[in-house]
């Protein structure tokens, strides 16, 4: 198949273009200079240049494409407000217009949408799965209406639609995973308290990016989650990276002082439960993941970072 991927860039989107151009797929990557060009031509893919908020654009990029994949976000990484969001906001719910738009123009056969299992979070922190009523807050909206937008260009055209709701990223090159390595080795990683017992939902990047290519290939449509095994606390997450790091037991900070110096959103999704399972994921497409949980995932997490050297010295 030919595959063209928005957000081939991007720690989901790297992988991609690398994992589909491994099964044999040609892959044309959504670029937008000359760095990005660099990424998708060094993992083997086609890059072409475009913007998710140019239609034309991405119609021009897409020609010839069988299968096309929004996999493309904006996650702040320098501030947790609400107004920090407004962009991942528009490049969900914008990019979908204009990438099932193209699906249609075209002709391609299927479409895949990458999605959060936090949507459906019930109130209760109960564990839920793909049947389950959704639930959004204001910064997981969009991904919803992503979903919603991508279902019905699908019925209304007549392509496969296959949406994967993922869990909480980690990996080797995150953003993220990296600061709160860092954090760590330096006694500023702490577990807010009485998150011990609240189990979130986590993915490796890695097997993220091997689930589109079980589902693309699967040719079916479908609503996913995609998460590992075991669901987690943040508390047992982060005491995990401490010990593969050989660094401090992580302190421990108030619900409020988190608030201040973590944001308010990065404190609603480590102080809520969203405990789902792969058993359908698992079950229709027959993918499983590679890190059954944070235990092996974080054990190669830090033996890549010690190979690369990019583990700070600790103070």
């Amino acid at each position: 198949m030919q595959v063209f991927i928005a957000g081939s860039t991007g720690v989901l989107g790297r992988r991609l273009v690398t994992e589909f151009g491994d099964r044999g797929h040609s892959v044309i990557g959504l670029t937008r200079d000359a760095t990005g060009d660099e990424i998708v031509e060094a993992r083997g893919g086609e890059p072409r240049r475009g913007d998710l908020f140019d239609e034309a654009s991405i119609l021009q990029a897409a020609e010839g494409a069988d299968t096309i994949i929004h996999a493309a976000t904006a996650i702040p990484t320098d501030s947790a407000t609400p107004e920090a969001w407004e962009l991942n906001n528009r490049v969900r719910t914008e990019g979908a217009e204009a990438l099932t738009k193209a699906a249609v123009e075209v002709d391609a056969d299927q479409y895949l949408q990458q999605s959060i299992v936090y949507v459906a979070r019930q109130p209760d922190g109960s564990a839920y799965d793909e049947s389950s009523a959704p639930n959004p807050v204001p910064w997981t909206q969009s991904a919803l209406d992503a979903e919603e937008i991508a279902v019905e260009a699908g019925e209304q055209h007549g392509f496969d639609v296959s949406v994967l709701r993922c869990g909480n990223f980690y990996g080797v090159d995150s953003y993220y995973t990296r600061a709160d390595g860092e954090g760590l080795i330096h006694g500023e990683r702490p577990i807010i308290e009485g998150t011990q017992e609240t189990l979130l939902s986590y993915l490796h990047a890695d097997d993220a990016a091997r689930a589109f290519v079980a589902a693309a290939e699967a040719t079916q449509s479908g609503l996913w989650h995609v998460v590992d095994d075991e669901p987690m606390s943040d508390a047992e997450y982060v005491s995990i990276l401490a010990e593969r790091l050989d660094a401090s037991a992580p302190g421990h900070i108030s619900n409020e002082a988190a608030r201040e110096a973590m944001g308010d959103i990065t404190v609603e999704l480590l102080t809520n439960a969203w405990p789902t399972s792969n058993d359908k994921f698992r079950r229709e497409i027959g993918w499983e993941p590679t890190y059954p949980t944070c235990r092996e995932g974080l054990t190669q997490v830090v033996n890549e970072w010690e190979s690369e050297g990019f583990l700070p010295d600790s103070e």
